[in-house]
């Protein structure tokens, strides 16, 4: 079937080495008949695969040397519970797409975590899901082992010529090699930090550091920080929370970190929750939102309560005069005095009966830190998520914004089914759908501008694109400056990429 589908591809292809090796794995069983995050699309992946020359439809830019690596959750053993299994739980699998020379090449491989480690030496699962739910205690663990079992699958990024990749409970990172993907051990900034890092860090290009929080929901504060490119810790700022938020993101301006907490509260570490058998999440019946600005200079907070919802991802955020311009995904909160389990509902509904949370939406938020003003204003139809810009322009003014949408989706469309670039300047939003005739689900679209490049959306957008008839996965190359025409590549695998978090376009030249 795979050498058939090829086959039809006409004289666009290039490359006709396609070695594949593969290293079995423990997975392959249908574990779950009910939890959509264990089937189709999202069913996890039995083998890591090296393929040596992938197919390419189009023509790959000869500038494009690096990776693209992807991270997701990917399932090792049969959960506890598998019908309360969450998204985001399962074990954590990198996946990079090297470009070089016009040609392509692929491996994927499970981040060896402690947690990991201890299950497979034992050979099934032994810890609950952070975010789901068993409902039995976790018992079994050997002496030393992780309370709760970390993942790190959510990001991957480069720090001092090492390529990283994350989950959010942890105080260290974990350092993969750039080709084979192999674990090689723990990134933890010499052991300066207690509190849970984020996955989500973000370069300021314009002062060239590495800025990122902490979370401790135990002692209730959270840290921000910068790092230099080498590092090294070069500010650090904590403030007391008077809540246990669960936060995933943050963006920043010239002058602020800024967080925006909903009503769902996260307790990984509690003896009650995961440990327990309960999920970490939990909903505070009528809780407002709050935005919290931390001055980078000074560390000096400012809470501004607003509406009850719940911040997804950020796009950026720029100061025009005294105020902040802050472009994000919000999530509003439809019944706040709800009695639920946010887990169940929360980033998507997995269960029957309506959900206390809206879908989310690209929304611009203007906020005057002094008067306390905040307003909301939907920037797009179109609910979605997964939201990029231009790295070079993070923090700053900028004019374009990429995302995953759902944009006039068929009878037979689950989940996201187009790409969006939007013009903040014109207010204009052009789709990229792929495929005619039938909807593509994509992934987070990652901006990689052209070295001398004249304007802002001068480069390319990388993503995923899962295939549901052929139930395999590619990766799309789109000009920047034509979004919504045909791509300039489209990178075949003969496999699927289980839906995914995030990643990152490294290029060689970062590690060598």
């Amino acid at each position: 079937m795979v050498k058939e589908i090829l086959s039809s591809i006409t004289d666009k292809v290039t490359g006709s080495d396609h070695e594949q090796t593969e290293t079995a794995s423990a997975g392959g069983e249908t574990w779950s008949t009910t939890n959509p995050f264990l089937q189709g699309a999202f069913e996890p992946l039995d083998n890591e695969i090296e393929i040596g020359n992938l197919h390419v439809w189009g023509e790959i830019p000869h500038e494009l040397d690096g990776t693209l690596y992807r991270t997701g959750g990917n399932q090792y053993f049969q959960p506890l519970n598998a019908d309360q299994y969450h998204w985001f739980d399962g074990d954590g699998m990198v996946h990079a797409f090297r470009l070089r020379d016009g040609k392509a090449s692929y491996t994927n491989k499970w981040v060896m975590t402690d947690g990991l480690k201890v299950e497979l030496e034992a050979g099934r699962a032994l810890y609950n899901g952070i975010y789901g739910r068993s409902g039995q205690l976790q018992t079994g663990l050997p002496a030393g082992a992780p309370v709760i079992k970390s993942v790190a699958g959510i990001n991957v990024l480069t720090l001092a010529g090492r390529v990283l990749t994350n989950h959010e409970v942890d105080s260290f990172y974990w350092h993969i090699d750039p080709y084979t993907l192999e674990t090689l051990g723990k990134y933890d900034f010499g052991g300066v930090f207690t509190s849970m890092l984020t996955a989500h860090t973000h370069w300021d290009h314009h002062t060239n550091e590495l800025l990122f929080y902490g979370l401790d929901n135990e002692r209730n504060y959270v840290e921000c920080m910068s790092a230099s490119p080498d590092g090294q810790i070069t500010s650090r700022h904590k403030v007391d929370l008077p809540i246990a938020p669960w936060n995933h993101d943050f963006m920043f301006s010239a002058k602020y970190y800024i967080f925006l907490f909903g009503p769902i509260r996260w307790r990984p570490y509690a003896p009650d929750t995961v440990q327990a058998g309960e999920s970490s999440m939990s909903f505070e019946k009528n809780s407002p939102g709050r935005l919290l600005l931390i001055n980078r200079k000074t560390g000096e907070p400012t809470w501004i309560e607003v509406k009850s919802c719940t911040a997804g991802h950020y796009m950026n955020a720029h100061d025009v005069g005294d105020t902040i311009m802050l472009d994000m995904m919000i999530t509003n909160t439809t019944q706040p005095d709800a009695d639920v389990r946010p887990n169940e509902y929360f980033p998507a509904k997995v269960v029957p009966g309506h959900s206390p949370f809206a879908d989310a939406q690209l929304t611009r938020i203007t906020i005057n830190p002094a008067s306390g003003k905040v307003s909301f204003d939907q920037t797009i139809e179109e609910t979605g998520e997964f939201v990029m810009r231009n790295d070079l322009y993070t923090g700053c003014n900028y004019r374009y914004g990429y995302l995953a949408t759902l944009h006039k989706p068929g009878k037979d469309t689950k989940g996201f089914n187009s790409l969006a670039k939007h013009d903040f300047e014109t207010g204009q939003t052009s789709f990229q759908h792929l495929q005619d005739g039938y909807d593509m689900i994509p992934g987070e679209p990652i901006f990689v501008p052209r070295d001398g490049a004249q304007s802002e959306d001068d480069g390319w957008i990388m993503a995923t694109w899962y295939d549901p008839k052929r139930n395999h996965s590619e990766m799309i190359i789109l000009a920047g400056q034509d979004f919504d025409s045909e791509p300039v590549a489209r990178i075949k695998l003969d496999h699927r990429v289980p839906p995914g978090f995030h990643g990152a376009w490294i290029p060689r030249s970062a590690h060598g």
